[in-house]
Order: C-alpha cells, then sequence, then structure tokens
C-alpha cells in the first residue's frame, strides 16, 4: 500500500496567511461570479419547462355590428391543458435539472481551480522569499571572503587570480538576488490583483512543516465520488438519457382536453351563449424516419460520453498516481536535505577557519559556500514542494481535504 505522508505543525494567527487569500479570491473572482449567475439563469429556465403542467387560460371580447342593423357582444373563456405529451414536458423538466445539477458542479470546480491556484502562487511566493533571503545571506559571506581575499593579495599571501574568482561569484550572487527579488515581486503583484488588497510580504505567513499519513488506496477509491469534472460529465450523462426519453415520446400520442364557453349579450349577433367541452388525440404514424434517426444519433452521442468518462476516470488515476510520487519524491529529498545541510555548515566553518589560516584555497571555500547555498535552497524547495504537491493532490480529489487523511 502506498502512502502519502503529511504532518502540519502550526496554527496561523496573525497577517495574511493561506485560508485569507483563499477567501479573498473566492469573493472577488469574476469567473465564479459568472457561474453563479449563469446557474440563476437555469433555474430560472425551469419556470419554463415546469409551465407545461400548468393550464393556459385566454379570454376575449367581441362586439359587432352587422349590415341588416344587428349586433351584439360576445365573451369568450377557454381553458386548455396538456393530459399527455409523450413525456416530453416530464423529461424537458428532468433534462433541466440535470443541467442545474451539472452547473453547481461546475461552480464547485472553478471554486477548486481558483483554491488551487492561490495556494500554489501562495508557496511560491513563500519559495522565493526563502530563496531570496538565502540568496542575500551567501552574498554577504562572499562579500567576507572578498574582503578576505584582497588582503591575503596585499599582503602578497595569494595570488591576483583568487581575488577575481570571488568578485565573479559575488558578482553572480547579486543576479541570483536580483532575479528572485523579480520573480517575487511578479508573484506578490499576482497574488494582489487576484484578492484584491495589498500584501505586506513580512506579515506573510509562513507554511509549517508538514508529516502525517494519507492512504493513497483510498485516495484512488474516493476521487471520483467528489470530482466536480466527473459529476459533470455523470450529469451529462443523465440529461442525454433524458433526451433519448423525451424523444422517444414521439412514438406516443399527444392529448388535449379544453374546456370553453361563450356569453352572449347585448344583442342577437352571436345567438345564444353556449358552452364546450374538447378533447384532442394527434398521433405521429409517420415522419420520415426524423424521430428514429434522432434517437439513434442520441444513443451514439451517449456511448461516446460514456467512452470519454472512462478515459477521464484513466487520467485522473494517472495524475494522482503522479501527483502522489512528486509528494513523495519531495518529502525524500527534505529528508536528505535536512541531513545535508549540517554537514555543508560543519563543512563551510571548517573550511573558512582553514583559509583564514592561509590553510586552504580561495576557490575551496567558493566550492564549501557553494555546498552550503545549495543545500539549504534544496531543503527549500523540498519543503514548498511537499506542501505544493499536496496541494495538487488535494485538488486532484476535489477539495475535499478531510477524506484524505
Amino acid at each position: 500500500m502506498k502512502k502519502l505522508v503529511l504532518l502540519c505543525i502550526g496554527i496561523f494567527a496573525f497577517g495574511l496567511n493561506l485560508q485569507e487569500s483563499v477567501e479573498l479570491a473566492l469573493q472577488n473572482s469574476h469567473k465564479l461570479k459568472a457561474q453563479e449567475h449563469l446557474l440563476s439563469k437555469l433555474q430560472s429556465e425551469l419556470g419554463i419547462y415546469k409551465s407545461a403542467y400548468y393550464p393556459k387560460i385566454d379570454m376575449s371580447m367581441q362586439t359587432s355590428y352587422g349590415l341588416t342593423q344587428r349586433f351584439g357582444n360576445k365573451a369568450s373563456l377557454e381553458v386548455k391543458t396538456n393530459l399527455f405529451n409523450g413525456l416530453k414536458d416530464k423529461m424537458g423538466v428532468a433534462i433541466q435539472e440535470q443541467n442545474i445539477l451539472a452547473q453547481n458542479e461546475e461552480i464547485r470546480r472553478t471554486q477548486e481551480e481558483i483554491k488551487y491556484m492561490i495556494k500554489k502562487l501562495y508557496t511560491q511566493i513563500l519559495f522565493a522569499k526563502g530563496a531570496l533571503q538565502i540568496s542575500e545571506e551567501s552574498l554577504e559571506l562572499l562579500q567576507a571572503q572578498l574582503k578576505q581575499a584582497q588582503q591575503f593579495y596585499k599582503q602578497g599571501i595569494s595570488a591576483k587570480n583568487n581575488v577575481l574568482s570571488v568578485e565573479v561569484s559575488v558578482a553572480s550572487a547579486r543576479l541570483d538576488i536580483n532575479s528572485y527579488a523579480t520573480q517575487l515581486n511578479y508573484l506578490v503583484s499576482s497574488l494582489e490583483q487576484f484578492i484584491e488588497k495589498k500584501i505586506v510580504l513580512e506579515e506573510l505567513e509562513d507554511l509549517p512543516v508538514c508529516e502525517e499519513e494519507v492512504d493513497f488506496d483510498r485516495l484512488s477509491l474516493i476521487v471520483f465520488e467528489y470530482r466536480p469534472e466527473y459529476q459533470i460529465l455523470q450529469k451529462r450523462k443523465e440529461a442525454l438519457q433524458y433526451e433519448i426519453t423525451s424523444m422517444q415520446g414521439a412514438y406516443y400520442p399527444k392529448i388535449d382536453l379544453g374546456i370553453g364557453g361563450d356569453y352572449a349579450f347585448g344583442g342577437d349577433y352571436y345567438g345564444k351563449s353556449q358552452a364546450r367541452v374538447t378533447l384532442g388525440v394527434s398521433f405521429n404514424l409517420f415522419n420520415g424516419l426524423k424521430d428514429i434517426s434522432g434517437v439513434q444519433a442520441k444513443r451514439y452521442e451517449l456511448m461516446g460520453l460514456e467512452s470519454q468518462i472512462q478515459e477521464f476516470k484513466r487520467e485522473v488515476l494517472n495524475e494522482l498516481k503522479k501527483a502522489v510520487g512528486d509528494f513523495n519524491l519531495s518529502r525524500d529529498q527534505y529528508i536528505l536535505s535536512d541531513k545535508a545541510i549540517e554537514n555543508a555548515k560543519e563543512n563551510y566553518r571548517i573550511v573558512s577557519n582553514r583559509y583564514k589560516q592561509n590553510l586552504e584555497t580561495s576557490s575551496t571555500l567558493l566550492d564549501a559556500e557553494l555546498l552550503l547555498k545549495n543545500a539549504r535552497a534544496n531543503l527549500l524547495r523540498a519543503q514548498y514542494g511537499i506542501w505544493e504537491h499536496l496541494f495538487y493532490v488535494e485538488y486532484l480529489v476535489g477539495g475535499n481535504r478531510s477524506f484524505m487523511f
């Protein structure tokens, strides 16, 4: 059994945190608002389909004056209702209800996409912030080494090339700082646009280290139950089945009932008042094979949709497997990097002390500094990589994080 492991330590209390960022992004998403308006439209249209169950009432008034000086008035009232329409009315309501359910899932899918996008962006900001800090601290070490190299050169202890090699490393460190600073500014600006709020980077709350177990086999069993895209496909399938039933209703008769009457007054032009009851039955005997062809076409469409659902399930399981694998890789990298960073720190301390005693070359110290920098960067990358892959797994199972543990 494969396991997905994560441990969440820490409680957010102050400043802008991940949850607040997600909530603000959802509140300000115009894409989500557009989906909600579309849902309201579908709900309103449901009333149009349900109106077929209600009677139609018409009332009219006529006044006439004939050439023979006969005149009169007539008031007419007629109530018509459909007793049977080949299940078309019932299926029309059922199809629209499935469309509404599908749109609800579409809204949920949009919400989950926004949540994942914000969580990923938030994680990338924290990583860029940490990478910038590592680069700045690396620059401080290199600047101290440059001063030491310049002193050794002035004292004739080391050659000019030692100073030049350190200067090149200092320049490279400054480029790294500019790169991470530019990237960080872009990421922060992107998040500000989504939440429509200014961000104070220093108040952005960090994510804790995580280590808790999640059963991958269980995830693969529940992933489709909570995945909005899968539910949308299922609603489309049910709607298609209702459409086929509705089209088959063309083979059944249509029965209408009408009750009405005319009330004549003010003259004899319209004769006597009368009441009437009409029952209309119509039956389609032959329609040029249109109905048969239409039903057959919908059946092929249904078969195509079923194949699409199976392909979607296979793709999701592959994505989930890869996401869990990426998470496990980041977790392993974090464990290894956590051990390696202590060795890198001790190595740098030893080489630095030996360099000050002129027992090591500047290139050896540069290698030790680069090793320390890479070890810290690897630890940082693994730390936030765990979260980023976790958020993707959460997205794949429909955002139901409570079912992941």
